[in-house]
């Protein structure tokens, strides 16, 4: 009993950048499917405990404690936990913060109350997992993921059909914008409510571009066809949202800054999630000059942070002490 009151549990998360949405049309009995990769920073850092009673101290301590509240209504055990978020994401900026964060607490709590459950498991407890499996995929395993979608009518965890280690020469320019954030909550379920179903033709191109473009290129390291590939599919997907977010990126500065990074040569750029958080794939040895240029830009323009991100291939650190 000694022991178990002196466990500790220690994570830390990557973050998330959305690639995009491969189906929207739901015809074949599955919606969304999502494609991302998981970068190095920012992160979720919390430290978990075994304790007299239950106490969340640290950044974020209000939803921490709605997100404890939720594990143990799913999962009954005595609340003898303490928690400590050392470190948190910025919370709808389309990083991924809110599936990271569920399921870092979440995975910690399972580790102090013997809990056996998984992370898909645990990302349904939790609520994540409501469309893609993107942020699920990246906290157990890192790297580029691609899920199978969504079953219609169904609350499950898309299937992960395709992950990839991401090159290790190649850096994320990631700009935060300073700007309205993005879409969350009732505000992003009512978008959805709004749209239409997805044409079978732009379906099959973002399924085409994915497969014979996106994909091979990452597998052979040719940075500038799987640029050019995410770009296409971050266009087709961002015109099918233009009417509930009123282009195809969510704000004007966010298409002026992306333009930005186009005349910087960079071929891979997009719109991560809702935004504001925009990025641009490039290799190690541009990163440094790049980033320069893009800080100036913000601090001459909209305001904003960025900086250089490589790809997480591993998912979350987890550690257990005692």
């Amino acid at each position: 009993m000694g022991q178990a009151v002196e466990m500790k549990v220690y994570i830390k998360t990557p973050a998330r950048l959305h690639f995009g949405l491969i189906d929207l049309n739901g015809d074949l009995g599955r919606m969304f499917g999502g494609l991302g990769v998981a970068i190095n920073q920012p992160n979720i850092i919390i430290h978990a405990q075994h304790a007299k009673g239950l106490t969340v101290t640290g950044e974020e301590s209000a939803l921490a404690t709605s997100f404890v509240d939720r594990f143990f209504k799913t999962y009954p055990a005595k609340p003898n936990v303490h928690l400590y978020i050392e470190k948190t994401i910025p919370a709808h900026t389309g990083l991924g913060s809110g599936t990271q964060f569920a399921l870092a607490i979440a995975t910690a709590l399972a580790k102090l109350t013997n809990t056996n459950a998984s992370t898909s498991e645990l990302a349904l407890a939790m609520g994540r997992a409501q469309r893609t499996g993107v942020g699920t995929a990246i906290f157990q395993n890192g790297g580029f993921v691609v899920d199978g979608g969504k079953k219609v009518a169904q609350n499950n965890v898309p299937p992960l059909i395709y992950h990839q280690p991401f090159p290790k020469e190649w850096r994320f320019i990631v700009a935060v914008l300073n700007v309205q954030k993005g879409l969350s909550n009732s505000a992003e379920k009512l978008a959805f409510s709004k749209l239409q179903p997805m044409r079978a033709e732009e379906v099959a191109k973002i399924c085409r571009l994915t497969m014979f473009k996106l994909i091979p290129s990452l597998v052979e390291k040719n940075l500038e066809s799987f640029g050019e590939a995410l770009t296409d599919i971050q266009i087709i997907t961002g015109n099918y949202f233009a009417h509930v977010q009123g282009g195809t990126y969510s704000n004007i500065d966010i298409v002026n800054t992306l333009e930005f990074i186009k005349r910087l040569g960079i071929c891979g750029f997009g719109q991560s999630s809702w935004g504001p958080t925009v990025y641009g794939v490039v290799k190690q040895s541009e990163a440094k000059e790049t980033i320069k240029k893009v800080k100036t830009y913000l601090a001459k323009n909209v305001g904003g942070q960025a900086f250089v991100a490589k790809a997480n291939n591993k998912g979350a650190t987890i550690k257990i002490t005692s």
